[in-house]
């Protein structure tokens, strides 16, 4: 039961909501109930006072004298329910002239009032078997003589009424309880329908149907944030899915590259016997390519660990300008073979992992050296604003088109032509940069205009 009671939501909720109504039917009864019992307390006391005041009327009418003293019940029988009706009349100097008390009660008598005594006047007792009674005292005039009137009652009959009152509340209550249970296992069977849809809908999801989408119009308002988020989930993970897909032909494609070729040259030279250099040859371009593959399998996995957040960060203060010149003085000597100067500016401070900064910037340097015209500067920049430093690397170069700016930093992405030339790229170093920028809160961006190319990155400065 307590297991169930955790996992289902239809009974924890009809649980609640019938507790719910059984509290509220409970407090309306416990109210109406009371508010019973002191109307006809109420009434009852009005009685009693109408009762008291018929005696005295009689009491005060030619020959009650001889009444009182020839047929004392007479007084009583003036009462209605004269059975539970006791009557006590005192005359002066506490001479006892009647008293109507079959059954022997013992009731207290309350201070004598006043010839018209109010509610404020009666007083409780409880009679015999724990019967609730009334009573009250008066003056009157047995002719010229003044006396006292006590009248009391006990209501058995009231106190049978009341527990049948209270047993039909107590019923009603049961019974709206267990109504309101099966009502709202009911209205929740018919409510979560469309939980239920959602859940046999992603019971459904596997490759090929995450194109797949929930109708939102038909849904309650309560639930398209649910099914909002359950779209927007599918699209991610059909986008993901697509993009894994791509990623697995591409890496397949850059593999059977150098596999190919190196298979390839290896089937010839063994087809007949070649001299020693000839092997050397071979053997040289093997290992190039296997270099290769060993620089792209490294970045992949450098992809991996970053996309799952396993790289650890060595946050360091760092000054922009001496990173940039740092990078500028390792490709110095790539850069005058391609005739090309290097020039580096700006300033700034900010927080980041210096081996991931370099990193970074070599890539972008090194594909700005590869594709920048020859005699042309390549310019690094640093540039400081509020919260953020940002670090650019500018060549002159082939414009590269629109379409492809927004895919410059997919893995084994290339643009055009004109910047196709991979020898020595993998085709994951922008993809590492942008890898790079995510790991520190920051982001890699791309411009190209004219023939002028700038990537920058936009590190948040952080405390230094």
């Amino acid at each position: 039961m307590k297991s169930a009671w955790r996992d289902s939501l239809t009974l924890r909720v009809t649980l609640a909501f019938m507790l719910i109504v059984a509290f509220t039917a409970a407090g309306l009864g416990i109210y109406l109930y009371r508010a019973f019992v002191a109307e006809i307390v109420r009434r009852d006391d009005l009685q009693l006072l109408g009762k008291l005041r018929q005696v005295q009327i009689v009491l005060g009418r030619p020959g009650a004298a001889e009444l009182l003293a020839a047929q004392p019940d007479f007084f009583r029988d003036t009462m209605s329910g004269q059975e539970n009706s006791l009557v006590r009349i005192v005359g002066a100097g506490g001479v006892l002239l009647a008293d109507i008390n079959p059954r022997g009660e013992r009731y207290p008598v309350p201070p004598k009032a006043g010839p018209a005594p109010g509610r404020d006047a009666i007083i409780g007792w409880t009679a015999q078997g724990g019967i609730p009674g009334r009573v009250v005292a008066s003056s009157a005039r047995l002719g010229a003589t003044p006396v006292t009137v006590v009248v009391a009652r006990a209501y058995a009959e009231r106190t049978a009424m009341f527990a049948r009152y209270r047993a039909d509340i107590l019923a009603a209550c049961a019974v709206g309880a267990l109504l309101a249970a099966a009502l709202a296992a009911l209205m929740l069977r018919r409510g979560l329908r469309p939980l239920r849809q959602v859940a046999a809908h992603a019971a459904l999801v596997k490759p090929g149907t995450l194109a797949q989408r929930l109708d939102i119009g038909a849904a309650p308002a309560e639930l398209r944030p649910l099914i909002d988020a359950f779209n927007a989930m599918l699209q991610r993970l059909q986008d993901g899915y697509a993009r894994l897909s791509g990623f697995s032909a591409d890496l397949a494609h850059e593999f059977r590259t150098p596999v190919t070729n190196m298979i390839g040259q290896s089937q010839v030279a063994l087809g007949q016997g070649r001299s020693r250099e000839e092997y050397e040859s071979l053997l040289a371009s093997n290992i190039e390519e296997l270099e290769r593959l060993a620089r792209m399998i490294e970045s992949m996995l450098f992809l991996a660990r970053a996309g799952q957040e396993e790289v650890v960060l060595a946050r360091q203060p760092l000054e922009a300008l001496d990173e940039l010149e740092r990078v500028a003085d390792f490709f110095e000597g790539m850069a005058e073979e391609r005739g090309l100067r290097l020039h580096c500016s700006g300033e700034g401070r900010f927080a980041a992992d210096p081996a991931l900064v370099r990193r970074a910037l070599a890539n972008l340097v090194s594909n700005a050296v590869r594709h920048a015209d020859a005699g042309s500067t390549v310019r690094l920049h640093a540039e400081a604003h509020p919260g953020l430093q940002e670090l650019s690397v500018t060549n002159a170069g082939a414009a590269i088109g629109l379409e492809h700016l927004n895919h410059l930093f997919d893995r084994f992405y290339r643009a055009d032509s004109a910047r196709s030339d991979a020898e020595g790229s993998t085709g994951l170093g922008l993809s590492i940069v942008s890898a790079i920028m995510n790991l520190h809160g920051g982001k890699a961006t791309v411009q190209s205009q004219g023939r002028e190319t700038r990537f920058t990155l936009v590190f948040p400065a952080g405390e230094t």
